[in-house]
């Protein structure tokens, strides 16, 4: 019964210039109070993460990074992108027109 244990008290300046000694004493301890000078008490508690219900099977980067390519492919054509011909491409004419020699 670790909650009943008596709760480990800090300050708001403890938690401003010791913040590392405070996340220790909270992850130690299950939980710490912060007070302020006002007299509000603030209870620090970690949250437990939540493990995934399902394993997603492990996929190739290349084969999804294709698959990506295919689908941006298909949706440049949908949107009225010609691509070019295998025979239609200049590559020495692109680079030219990148230099901005054209």
């Amino acid at each position: 019964m670790s909650d009943m244990s008596p709760p480990v008290t800090f300050t708001l300046r403890d938690l401003s210039r010791r913040t590392a000694e405070v996340l220790a004493a909270m992850r130690k301890y299950g939980h710490v109070e912060v007070r302020s000078r006002s007299g509000e008490v603030i209870l620090l508690t970690p949250k437990v993460a939540s493990s995934p219900k399902s394993k997603k099977e492990k996929v190739d980067p290349v084969t999804a990074w294709e698959a990506e390519m295919k689908v941006r492919e298909q949706r440049m054509i949908d949107a009225g992108f010609v691509p070019p011909k295998p025979g239609e491409w200049d590559e020495e004419r692109f680079n030219r027109i990148i230099a901005g020699e054209e």
